[in-house]
């Protein structure tokens, strides 16, 4: 009966997660999100914090600001139409709210990198281009990896929603400890396949003697045992274009590598839930023959 009952609060906040995502824009108040649970709203704060590790109001919040970077990266905006996006009632609201969680303004934000950001992601960007930051690359080789994933379908910007959901997922199987280790894998060049049709995968590392009978939705991926090339990017996720763009435009074509048929990978060095944006890491990874 307790699995039955776990398995049910699952679903129903896997739903929840799915309806967050999808409406950033509307009011996400704790009585509409009970209600999408079928909860009482008494016992949804301590059940969704029970499964995902922190309070639905921090999970809120941290969504509608990434929203709001990739506004302010991709777009032009006004500051003002962007704080409506992502329900701020003003434009200090969502001033404070993002130099709070940013460190930096959102004018000083844009301004800053926008002298060396393109849109959208290329994997293979066209034509040679001036780059302005060059980036550490390293050959290492790398042992198998078995994951478990889940599919995500849409802008790479927004499979964090696929992420909160395996979590979930994973949680309740008692499959994350401190050694889990988290990826992500892109099929296809953002620049040649429509958003609505990119295709990427939310994984976690499976723990030694782990019981691969899992949970439908989930599948089960082997990075094979290769060498690859890594970056190391330190900084928010939604600036993650750059460094592919100098990845595959500048260091690749220079380097005589030859890549392997295999989707290029990140993996998640630090957790996106206590740490900084400007404090992320993450390691671009691209295998080699």
């Amino acid at each position: 009966m307790k699995a039955i009952t776990r398995n049910l609060y699952q679903q129903r906040l896997l739903a929840v997660i799915d309806y967050m995502y999808e409406n950033t824009h509307m009011d996400l108040e704790v009585n509409t999100l009970a209600d999408k649970a079928c909860m009482s709203v008494y016992h949804f704060h301590r059940i969704y914090r029970t499964f995902t590790g922190e309070p639905i109001n921090v999970t809120v919040r941290r969504m509608r600001l990434l929203k709001a970077s990739v506004m302010l990266l991709r777009s032009s905006m006004s500051q003002q139409d962007i704080a409506k996006q992502v329900r701020y009632g003003s434009v200090a609201a969502f001033n404070r709210a993002f130099t709070k969680h940013y460190g930096e303004t959102p004018d000083a934000y844009r301004k800053k990198r926008n002298s060396c950001f393109t849109c959208p992601t290329a994997f293979y960007p066209p034509q040679q281009s001036e780059y302005q930051i060059m980036y550490n690359v390293e050959q290492q080789t790398m042992p198998e990896l078995t994951l478990i994933g889940l599919e995500h379908r849409g802008d790479y910007m927004q499979i964090g929603q696929a992420f909160e959901k395996l979590s979930v997922i994973a949680n309740s199987k008692q499959l994350l400890d401190e050694q889990t280790r988290f990826f992500g894998l892109y099929y296809d060049d953002p620049k040649s396949v429509d958003v609505s049709s990119l295709r990427s995968c939310a994984c976690i590392s499976v723990p030694a003697g782990a019981s691969l009978s899992l949970d439908p939705q989930l599948k089960i991926i082997t990075i094979p045992a290769s060498q690859c090339v890594t970056l190391l990017f330190k900084g928010d996720y939604a600036e993650l274009e750059q460094p592919y763009e100098w990845l595959f435009g500048h260091w690749l074509p220079q380097s005589g590598l030859e890549l392997a048929d295999f989707p290029p990978f990140e993996e998640y060095l630090n957790d996106l839930k206590d740490t900084p944006p400007s404090e992320l890491l993450t390691n671009i990874c691209c295998l080699i023959k």
